[in-house]
């Protein structure tokens, strides 16, 4: 036996007689490490892939659970939350819910995921009788992604579910939800996805970017009873709209306003667009013998008149190539106050030939009856004055034709009329902040107008707006509807505003009907005297006590009266009981 080294690889060799060459140690020694390496990684693959696995068995173990029972609670609370955020509640003044979120679950199926087209379709039907089945699987056999159902009930999400439906998926999402319907929707407003509030109050939550609830100013207990009484009327005298409103004459706040025929925000799209337009903020008309409050108010202001002074309506008034007409005549010398009792567009127009026109239209402008509302809702719209003044313009707009504003302009401007005197503006949002006001006539005018109001339901043409121990104060107004050429005489805007208690107003409430007809014990008529007063009245007598405004005799009422006001209450205004019979 004997050594040799290879000098080229420097290998060690042991030869041994009648056996094969060794095999080298030391190479024999590096695959066995080789070999370790190899497994000791394989193993650290196998164990990733483990650890992967696992993970993608727990993802779908959670999936799984989450078609099962739903999104897990922490996820809900942070999408309602933010959806919260998005849009708050609205509430009445009494924190009575309006609007609010409700948390809904929808159907949904991955079309490329169902097995079969034909049997998902059938199954789902069976469970959802009003899906139409042969639709959903053209849908489904095209590959679609389709949403089945956006309102699920929990019991038809259990059923749904139990079939075991591959591409099945129900997700969480947020509806809008007014769970007083059709009452207020009008203020209330409404949504449209993508678009956020596009009416209404929803419309000013998106401006304000509020994240408290918002509190409106309407009370729904007023709102409701106003809706009533204007269906009421709506429907007897077979109207083609009806509107109304009741303010606060101190705040300016609006407490009830609706516009009928209304709808129900939950489902806009099932009413006509007409439905959905609120007639008492938006629609201006000529609303007639109302502005004779104004005219009246301006000329003691300006000076030109008093209660004393007296106008000449023996015949028809020439203005310019104009002659103008009472629609009921008295055929003789009016004072101030009756001239308002008895609507004479006579002793109007002689009114503002006094002012001028000039003067009037002043008086006009701090009515707030020339320029849009400073109100929230996106639906305001400003009147629409004449295009120039002349004398028979100034002589028209005296008794409320040839101007047109919305009814909330002439509801605001009469407030200012009895509260003493000050225009303050109107809001649907209760706020302790200042309202913008400023003083359009004297108190002791203010007191002026108040005793004349009342006789217009004591001796004139409104003693169905009588409203026993409330003592109401108001005027009506009927106007014939502008044509092309003219006036249409058979198509009238019957109003009547006024305010309760008459001896110190605290609300002031319009009703308007667009077209009335005459109705059994109208004796034909369909002016104001006849409709809109007696609507007024049946609206005051509900809603004073729910306000806390009590009845009281006519004693107290002209101690109030009289201690209430500048000037001393004239006593043949105090004489509270209507006449029989009453003027159209």
């Amino acid at each position: 036996m004997f050594k040799r080294r290879d000098k080229k690889r420097a290998r060690c060799y042991v030869i041994d007689e009648g056996r094969q060459p060794a095999e080298p140690a030391i190479e024999r020694i590096s695959a066995e490490s080789r070999r370790k390496k190899n497994l000791a990684s394989a193993n650290r693959r196998i164990g990733l892939c483990a650890v992967a696995f696992g993970f993608a068995f727990s993802a779908l173990a959670l999936r799984l659970v989450l078609v099962s029972t739903g999104t897990p609670p922490t996820r809900v609370a942070v999408s309602a939350s933010q959806n919260d955020k998005a849009r708050p509640e609205i509430v009445d003044r009494n924190d009575i819910l309006l609007a609010a979120n409700l948390p809904m679950r929808s159907l949904e199926i991955a079309g490329r995921e169902v097995w079969s087209a034909k049997e998902t379709s059938v199954k789902i039907a069976s469970v959802l009788p009003d899906i139409d089945a042969a639709a959903l699987e053209e849908k489904l056999a095209a590959g679609r992604y389709v949403e089945v159902k956006t309102r699920l009930t929990p019991a038809q999400e259990k059923e749904i579910f139990s079939l075991g439906l591959p591409g099945v998926r129900f997700r969480p999402h947020i509806r809008r939800f007014y769970p007083q319907s059709k009452i207020a929707s009008h203020i209330v407003g409404q949504v449209e996805p993508g678009k956020g509030g596009v009416s209404g109050l929803e419309y000013v939550l998106d401006e304000h970017r509020a994240i408290q609830p918002l509190i409106s100013s309407i009370d729904i207990r007023a709102q409701q009873i106003v809706e009533q009484e204007l269906e009421k009327s709506l429907l007897k005298f077979k109207a083609k709209a009806a509107m109304g409103a009741v303010m606060d004459v101190h705040t300016g706040e609006i407490l009830a306003l609706v516009s009928l025929p209304d709808f129900d925000p939950n489902d806009p799209g099932a009413y006509p667009a007409d439905f959905r337009r609120n007639r008492f903020v938006y629609d201006r008309y000529e609303l007639g013998s109302a502005f004779k409050l104004f005219t009246a108010s301006a000329a003691l202001e300006d000076g030109v008149a008093t209660e004393r002074t007296t106008y000449d309506a023996r015949k028809p008034y020439r203005v310019a190539d104009r002659l103008i007409h009472d629609f009921h005549p008295e055929n003789r010398v009016l004072t101030f106050a009756e001239v308002i009792e008895h609507s004479s567009n006579i002793g109007a127009a002689q009114m503002a030939e006094a002012l001028g026109p000039k003067a009037l239209k002043s008086m006009l402008e701090k009515f707030g009856l020339l320029d849009p509302l400073p109100i929230d809702l996106v639906e305001k719209r400003a009147p629409e004055p004449p295009k120039k003044w002349g004398p028979v313009e100034t002589a028209t707009v005296a008794y409320g034709h040839g101007i047109s504003v919305t009814p909330l302009h002439l509801l605001t401007a009469a407030s200012s009329v009895v509260n003493g005197g000050v225009w303050r503006a109107p809001t649907l949002i209760r706020s302790d902040a200042h309202r913008p006001d400023r003083r359009v006539i004297s108190e002791n005018n203010s007191a002026i107008m108040r005793r004349v109001m009342r006789n217009v339901i004591v001796n004139g043409t409104a003693s169905l707006a009588e409203a026993p121990g409330y003592f109401p104060i108001g005027k009506t107004a009927t106007a014939d509807k502008p044509v092309a050429g003219g006036y249409n005489t058979h198509e009238r805007i019957a109003s009547f505003v006024g305010a309760f208690p008459g001896y110190n107003p605290r609300y002031a409430l319009l009703v308007t009907l667009d077209e009335p007809q005459a109705a059994p014990g109208t004796y034909g008529y369909a002016t104001a005297g006849w409709n809109a007063a007696p609507t007024f009245a049946a609206i005051t007598q509900k809603l004073a006590p729910i306000l806390g405004v009590m009845p009281v005799s006519e004693v107290e009422a002209f101690a109030a009266f009289h201690s209430g006001q500048s000037v001393p209450l004239d006593r043949s205004a105090s004489l509270m009981s209507a006449p029989a019979g009453a003027a159209p």
